[in-house]
């Protein structure tokens, strides 16, 4: 629990702090553990950015603006109007897929995972994650709640040592449908907003499930 607390607030910091800063650039970096968040010059590599503030060193990864898209519009279809942690979650299904030898290996691979027309178009209801192959208009309206999916999407691709708020998940479903087939065998990890979350991978159920 603490260990959720600490990664919960240290992306509601983060993701404050750049909803207000304002601006385009998508590398910004805060320290956490300032009361008055600042933004700090970064020393940048071809794939990472290192931070020193007050000593500590924080290294962040170069987001690829293409998986930043994906991401963004994966958290937006799928948790627009979930709080930040319910972004962070479905954002971390996606990363944990990535990390995953069942699934891709990229962000965009992952989320447009399923079967296509010969045109490229997904076939309907024949993909991972609904919005994609619900037969409607992917364009998102670029209003307040994009960006704040868009921010979470940022912190989340960018923080190599973030916390797994979803204890491995790799699959969820909204609280308000009937259980799905694959959720039987599964293992249930947290529940967070409208979402429950499940290790695919783990055989075994879990009687007492967190919420948050």
């Amino acid at each position: 629990m603490k260990k959720f607390i600490a990664s919960f607030l240290a992306c509601t910091l983060y993701f404050a702090t750049m909803l207000n800063s304002g601006t385009a650039n998508k590398i910004w970096v805060t320290d956490s553990g300032n009361k008055s968040p600042q933004l700090f010059d970064p020393i940048q590599t071809p794939n990472q950015i290192r931070t020193t503030v007050a000593g500590k060193t924080t290294i962040y990864n170069v987001v690829d603006q293409k998986d930043l898209e994906c991401m963004s519009k994966n958290i937006y279809f799928e948790a627009a109007i979930e709080s930040t942690a319910g972004k962070m979650a479905v954002a971390q299904v996606t990363m944990n897929r990535v990390n995953s030898p069942k699934f891709p290996n990229t962000v965009c691979a992952v989320i447009t995972q399923g079967k296509h027309h010969a045109n490229g178009f997904p076939v309907r209801d024949r993909c991972q994650f609904s919005w994609y192959c619900d037969g409607k208009g992917d364009d998102p309206h670029k209003g307040k709640m994009w960006r704040e999916s868009e921010l979470v999407a940022e912190y989340v691709l960018s923080t190599p040592t973030l916390m797994d708020i979803t204890d491995g998940a790799t699959h969820y479903h909204a609280n308000y449908i009937d259980s799905p087939r694959w959720a039987v065998p599964s293992r249930k990890t947290v529940a967070i907003d409208t979402h429950i979350f499940f290790n695919h991978s783990r055989k075994r159920a879990r009687k007492n499930l967190t919420s948050f």
